[in-house]
């Protein structure tokens, strides 16, 4: 059975209940007065029968007087007194002889139903037996003969019975039943929906907090009303696929890092690639001179035999082919053949990239601040591209823009409590602030098309996360654009 069903059903009951209860009752009532009536009119006929017709003689019987100044009269609400002389028209009596009012008419209402009551006053004369007649009783008046046998009436005489207390207002009544019904409807349904509803849907609401992923699906209840259930076995449903949906995801997921670590590798020896093009410009100066000397030196060793100068030209050509090892062997520490882990000193990056940019820091204030010869979570060659990436961004702007007191580009290194920061600035244009907050994003530059591609900013906040850092930047008030590279504490 459906809940809207169920719950049609209690409230139809429960108010043909309640309605059915004020129904008896009412009935009940008018039982209990209709009883009541027939209990005072007995009474009124035995009242009357005790005290009014011993009351008068036979010669008293007529005599106006005497009759209405009986003080008892005015125990009754109301009385007619009628005597036997009546006379017939259009088939009704109507009394020509005596008729008194006792009580007067004065407190009669305009309803008084006289005709009626004198027909069953005249009948009850002519019956000799006592006549229920609007709220009252209609009774022969004979003569009092003690020990006399049956008597003529003189009359008749109608008594009203004493008004009832006015019975309680059945409005209010209703009223009240029907509060009593809607309360009890309430509390029914109340119950109802708790046990069939709201309860099921509170333990349902409690087992779906339970779900996450990996856990096991939480059982929902099965009790209640058939929706519930049924919303409670859907939900079920839904968790299951959901849980489908999830480890399908968390597979998604897994091959998308995977693709984007193996994109961040890629990118990393790109960028490293690049930096070997910057340093292979660097080093051609560099390798010349030395391997220039080394060749003389050659040349003399082996044109001549001369001890003396064989002892003075083969240090030189030994200092130049070390120099030129040496220079090697920094560009393969810049481009390994694999990913490289561990801990670098600033110092011999710093190095390098005076060497390596030493063509270009010729016309501006290149300045290195701090202690250099502390460590960072990174691989030489990691740092080295990333710190070439940031100074090369800088000396793009200053020479695209340079300032009129001079281009200025400082690297300054911070030991600060959490571990190590490295900042880079200049006082060159700084980036325009539509796109500074997105400068870390791929493909967003502020430079000429074809001279930027956006992945330097991108590509640095990658190494940064991958060393457990992080990289922040932002336009100087002074004037220049200044990055923070926030490394952690070498463990």
């Amino acid at each position: 059975m459906s809940l809207r069903l169920r719950l049609i059903l209690a409230l139809v009951l429960v108010n043909g209940l309640v309605l059915g209860t004020l129904a008896w009752w009412i009935s009940q009532r008018e039982v209990d007065l209709r009883e009541l009536q027939v209990q005072r009119e007995q009474e009124l006929r035995e009242d009357l029968a005790l005290r009014v017709m011993p009351r008068f003689r036979p010669e008293e019987l007529g005599d106006l007087r005497k009759m209405l100044s009986w003080p008892l009269w005015f125990e009754y609400d109301d009385v007619l007194v009628i005597d036997t002389r009546v006379l017939e028209l259009d088939g009704q009596k109507v009394p020509i002889g005596t008729v008194l009012n006792p009580r007067g008419r004065r407190h009669r209402e305009a309803e008084f139903p006289l005709a009626e009551i004198t027909q069953a006053v005249v009948k009850a004369t002519e019956e000799n037996r006592p006549i229920a007649v609007a709220d009252g009783v209609a009774m022969p008046l004979s003569a009092y003969r003690p020990f006399a046998g049956p008597q003529r009436p003189w009359g008749g005489l109608y008594v009203a019975l004493p008004a009832l207390a006015p019975p309680a207002d059945l409005a209010w009544t209703v009223l009240m039943a029907a509060l009593a019904s809607t309360f009890a409807a309430a509390l029914v349904a109340a119950w109802l929906l708790g046990r069939l509803v709201l309860r099921p849907v509170e333990r349902l609401a409690g087992g779906t907090e339970g779900f996450a992923p990996g856990a096991e699906l939480p059982p929902l209840p099965q009790e209640g009303a058939p929706e519930v259930v049924a919303l409670s076995n859907s939900f079920t449903d839904m968790m299951t696929r959901i849980r489908g949906f999830q480890e399908e995801l968390e597979a998604e997921v897994h091959r998308a890092t995977n693709r984007a670590m193996d994109s961040e590798r890629l990118a990393s020896q790109q960028e490293r690639m690049a930096a070997m093009g910057t340093l292979a410009a660097g080093l051609a100066h560099e390798i010349n001179s030395p391997l220039a000397g080394a060749l003389h030196g050659l040349e003399v060793l082996r044109e001549s035999d001369d001890p003396e100068k064989r002892d003075r030209y083969g240090p030189l050509v030994q200092e130049a082919l070390v120099r030129i090892q040496g220079l090697v062997q920094r560009l393969l520490l810049l481009a390994p053949s694999r990913l490289e882990e561990g801990a670098t000193s600033i110092a011999p990056v710093v190095d390098d990239l005076s060497l390596f940019l030493a063509s270009r820091l010729v016309s501006i204030r290149w300045q290195v601040c701090g202690p250099t010869d502390l460590e960072v979570p990174m691989a030489r060659g990691d740092l080295f591209a990333l710190l070439l990436n940031l100074l090369r961004n800088s000396l793009d702007a200053l020479e695209s823009h340079p300032p009129q007191d001079g281009g200025e580009l400082v690297l300054q290194v911070e030991p600060i409590s959490e571990g190590l920061e490295i900042q880079v600035w200049d006082n060159g244009p700084g980036a325009p602030e539509a796109i500074l907050p997105h400068l870390s994003e791929p493909f967003v530059t502020s430079k000429d098309v074809g001279t930027g591609t956006g992945l330097g900013l991108a590509l640095a906040q990658s190494a940064m996360r991958h060393s457990g850092g992080s990289m922040s930047f932002e336009n100087r008030q002074q004037g220049g654009f200044s990055v923070r590279l926030h490394f952690p504490a070498v463990s």
